[in-house]
């Protein structure tokens, strides 16, 4: 049933919503309203900007000082998820009734939690990258990723099991209704898992087989249970589609993260089969960890690549034309679910690389840097229009006005 007009007050003048934590009516301070407002959604600028410091890393066309603006990336990104990791315990414990609200009744913010562990991974790919071979890094370093990358599994794993849990125990998420493209963020979180799993045992120093084999074994069953949900999820919104149509202009953007999925598998599908043709000989036990399997791996995880790859243009292509279609019209309006349109893209842009790699492909290369300049751009006009509604006070400014719609159970 919606809401009525006393359970919505706006919190700047100091009323509490029945859902919220504490005294109801004393005054409350900018900062606890920041506190109050602060939502997993903000990660969102901790991944982009993490997965950009990945890409100038990567990218095929290296120029003098690229390395050098990947690293200040990647420390900016250090900063950027301790502060939003800080506020969102500072909530966890100053509101811990709003927030346990918040994510069992409203499918976007439950969703969004997947993109604390995306953030993370960002970072264990960096440390794999860049700290593990510097010249004071090395194998202590690879440890550092490793132990990361195991914590960020269990956190990414468990989260898609209690995201699942909730939508089949509550009615959270109608597929006809209130699904939207969010829904996907955990099972994007799933294959970004076996992507960094395999950039870690491919590209980082002083890697062996036995620490190597565990994650390359791991991240493929992680990766099919990422990719496989996805379909289903896939499927699912092409029903919503097809019912109620396409989502309100301003949610637009959010079309984007469908890319995510099919972008990350075909990239993860190709380093961790690089990484198990590396490995796999050096470890030489059983009937599958052989050289023999590692290469067959490798040529399969390029040509799975180049299918999967495809269903992620498709949705890409898509999200343009409904992006541009909704900006003729003059429908749009800045929210941070902008953000969302840097990530799913730049996994494509990850599985060109890879593409190029593999296939010493120009094209794909040219793709690949063309790709980073386009999404370098997106990220600066977002970084420009999020400081402008921070400092007009338009975000982080208090609990947003929208309720969430009630999650009660299903019945049984």
């Amino acid at each position: 049933m919606p809401d009525s007009p006393a359970q919505n007050h706006d919190v700047e003048a100091n009323h509490k919503r029945s859902d919220q934590d504490g005294d109801p009516g004393a005054p409350r301070s900018r900062f606890s309203l920041i506190i109050e407002d602060f939502s997993f959604i903000w990660f969102t600028l901790s991944m982009n900007t993490g997965i950009l410091s990945i890409l100038m890393h990567q990218l095929p066309y290296q120029f003098y000082g690229l390395g050098i603006l990947s690293t200040i990336t990647f420390v900016f990104n250090i900063v950027l998820f301790i502060v939003f990791f800080i506020l969102l315990l500072l909530r966890c414990i100053m509101y811990p009734r709003s927030l346990v609200k918040t994510c069992s009744t409203n499918i976007s913010e439950l969703s969004l939690m997947g993109t604390l562990p995306i953030a993370w991974f960002t970072l264990v790919a960096q440390v794999g990258l860049t700290v593990s071979n510097a010249s004071w890094g090395g194998q202590a370093f690879f440890i550092v990723a490793l132990v990361m990358w195991w914590i960020g599994t269990a956190v990414m794993l468990t989260i898609s099991c209690v995201v699942i849990v909730v939508f089949s125990k509550t009615d959270i998420v109608n597929a006809t209704t209130t699904l939207n493209p969010a829904i996907i963020i955990p099972f994007v979180g799933t294959t970004t898992d076996a992507l960094v799993g395999g950039v870690i045992c491919q590209y980082s120093g002083g890697v062996n087989a036995r620490l190597a084999i565990p994650i390359i074994v791991s991240s493929y069953m992680i990766c099919g249970l990422g990719f496989f949900v996805a379909i289903l999820i896939w499927a699912a919104y092409f029903v919503k589609l097809m019912n109620s149509g396409l989502p309100p202009p301003p949610l637009t953007p959010s079309l984007f993260m469908l890319v995510g999925p099919a972008g990350q598998t075909a990239a993860a599908l190709q380093v961790l089969g690089t990484a198990a043709k590396t490995y796999f000989g050096a470890y030489d036990k059983g009937t599958f960890l052989q050289t023999q399997a590692g290469e067959m791996l490798a040529t399969l995880g390029v040509m799975l690549g180049l299918f999967i790859i495809g269903i992620g243009l498709l949705f890409a292509i898509f999200g343009v034309y409904i992006i541009l279609d909704t900006a003729f019209k003059r429908q749009h309006k800045y929210t941070l679910i902008w953000w969302s349109t840097i990530f799913p893209m730049a996994t494509v842009n990850t599985s060109f690389i890879e593409f190029g790699n593999e296939m010493d492909s120009p094209t794909f290369r040219t793709l690949a840097t063309i790709f980073f300049l386009l999404l370098l751009v997106d990220y600066i006009l977002n970084w420009i229009f999020t400081i402008r509604d921070i400092w007009l006070g338009k975000l982080l400014n208090g609990p947003r006005s929208e309720r969430p719609p009630t999650g009660r159970m299903k019945g049984q």
